[in-house]
């Protein structure tokens, strides 16, 4: 799997999870990405939960490392895009 296609993956769980939420990415190298959830604090866990197997898989398995960083949508409001 590719960066983009982790990303891609990540970001279509995220939304899965969270409809409300906001994604921010930030590409810090070939191999290496972080991506913002800004979402209603209820949403945390369902976003945590539905994010955690794949990038625990893409960090052991593909040398991928997607941090997946969640934030308070109504306290930290997203950058601009």
């Amino acid at each position: 799997m590719t960066l983009n296609e982790a990303i891609a993956e990540l970001s279509r769980k995220i939304s899965a999870a969270s409809s409300g939420s906001v994604v921010r990415v930030t590409r810090l190298s070939g191999e290496e990405a972080t991506i913002r959830a800004y979402a209603p604090t209820s949403d945390e866990g369902a976003i945590k939960e539905a994010t955690h197997e794949l990038t625990f898989q893409l960090l052991t398995g593909e040398g991928l490392d997607v941090q997946v960083l969640v934030y308070d949508i109504v306290t930290s409001l997203p950058p601009d895009a």
